[in-house]
């Protein structure tokens, strides 16, 4: 894993909690663990899931979490939401920059690799 880093994830009660957030070597999944609990269960999220990047307030309708203008949130295949909060606009920019690169990466790759067989 890549040296990952704490983000606040939201929940659905209105709780953040902080977790660190990895990505694999190979840029194809993001591993989320509860901070400071080495012991704690990951979750692990193919990054090809990931359907849409909301940033800010501007979310789906069904998306039940309590996002802020420093939200980025991402909606997986299934239609579950992992909503991260940032410290500021910058900060949120350049992660939902980031993550869409990586996203669109992983589709890419898919396409190849299907478009060979």
């Amino acid at each position: 894993m890549v040296k990952g880093r704490e983000l606040r994830m939201l929940s659905t009660t209105g709780r953040s909690l902080l977790c660190l957030v990895t990505l694999d070597r190979d840029i194809r999944h993001i591993s989320i663990q509860l901070a400071g609990k080495t012991d704690a269960k990951q979750r692990f999220v193919n990054l090809k899931s990931i359907e849409q990047i909301y940033v800010g307030e501007d979310v789906a309708d069904d998306i039940e979490l309590p996002v802020t203008s420093f939200s980025v949130t991402l909606v997986l295949e299934e239609g579950q939401a992992i909503a991260f909060e940032l410290n500021d606009e910058e900060e949120r920019d350049t992660f939902a920059m980031c993550m869409q690169m990586f996203v669109d990466g992983n589709r890419k790759d898919a396409e190849r690799r299907k478009a060979k067989t």
